[in-house]
């Protein structure tokens, strides 16, 4: 059997093409407003974090599908680009590639729309035929491809597998299965609620009683946006360590949870402690959310980059 390639991470999650309409506030319920501006851009959770990580200067592997279409070369062409490795990328005909629309606030705040396309239709037997010549020492999945194919993911994992469970579907054996096997669980206050089926936690304590309820034997961290992180690096049951978040003007929050995950996943790979990873990927956040669109930019801070 010919040996592996190695790789630091491999990204298994989606892509989509995104459209980001910037507005004086997020309109309410039945509110018509006009937009001050619009923004065409790569986007998908699995994708911006492929694309922070490459940004970060790790090696990175993406395993998604898009549509045979104009928008899927694009996408595909633009990761490329970054130094993602995308010859894992699956080009179906059966579907159109995934789409998002981005709604930001002058605040900052946003609101976002998903429409799947071929992001749905990414199967197990892909993750098999990855893994099956590639070795990522951590793998980071998210919830905008079928369930199965995470589930998948998690039981070849030979490495780390770090689950940012966005979006929350309803509960399910599948949903069970993956949080039991992710040795990182990465979810937000919303995120966590609804994995403990309680009301969604504000305060520290609140998010600490919230996150004990949940029957998790790997490590945890909550994300807070502007509050920073809370950590569980032994389990729930363990000792909870706050991370603060850097004080900065926002310009765009959209991408700041996958920026988060893909410098924890680097943190992570690179021999950090859950800790410190989470204190390496809170800064590189916090300089996502002063730029604009869901995906950070090629050019890094140097106190951010891999080094070594």
């Amino acid at each position: 059997m010919a040996e592996k390639t190695p790789v630091d991470v491999a990204v298994v999650g989606s892509i989509n093409a995104d459209t980001t309409y910037l507005v004086p506030h997020l309109p309410a319920p039945g509110e018509t407003i006009l937009g001050t501006g619009r923004l065409d851009a790569p986007g998908g959770k699995g994708a911006n974090q492929a694309a922070a990580i490459a940004a970060l200067g790790a090696s990175v592997d993406f395993v998604g599908a898009v549509g045979d279409d104009g928008n899927g070369v694009a996408l595909v062409e633009a990761l490329a680009s970054r130094g993602v490795g995308v010859e894992h990328v699956r080009v179906l005909k059966s579907a159109a590639t995934g789409s998002a629309v981005i709604v930001v606030a002058e605040s900052g705040e946003n609101s976002i729309v998903v429409h799947p396309g071929a992001n749905g239709e990414l199967a197990p037997g892909h993750i098999a035929d990855y893994l099956s010549n590639r070795a990522p020492e951590v793998i980071m999945a998210q919830l905008e491809i079928p369930l199965e194919t995470v589930v998948e993911a998690c039981k070849r994992a030979q490495g780390t597998v770090i689950v940012n469970p966005a979006p929350m579907p309803e509960k399910s054996p599948q949903l069970d299965e993956i949080i039991a096997r992710a040795d990182i669980l990465v979810p937000n206050r919303t995120e966590l609620a609804a994995l403990a089926g309680q009301p969604v936690p504000q305060s520290h304590d609140e998010v600490v009683a919230c996150a004990q309820m949940l029957n998790l034997e790997g490590q945890l961290v909550v994300t807070l946006g502007s509050d920073g992180a809370l950590c569980f690096p032994d389990g729930v049951a363990g000792e909870v360590v706050s991370v603060a978040s850097p004080v900065v003007s926002a310009v765009d929050t959209s991408g700041a949870g996958d920026a988060f995950c893909g410098a924890l996943a680097v943190g992570i790979r690179q021999g950090k402690s859950l800790v410190e990873a989470v204190e390496y990927a809170t800064k590189f956040a916090s300089w996502s959310v002063t730029q604009p669109g869901a995906q950070v930019p090629q050019t890094t801070p140097d106190s951010l980059l891999v080094s070594g």
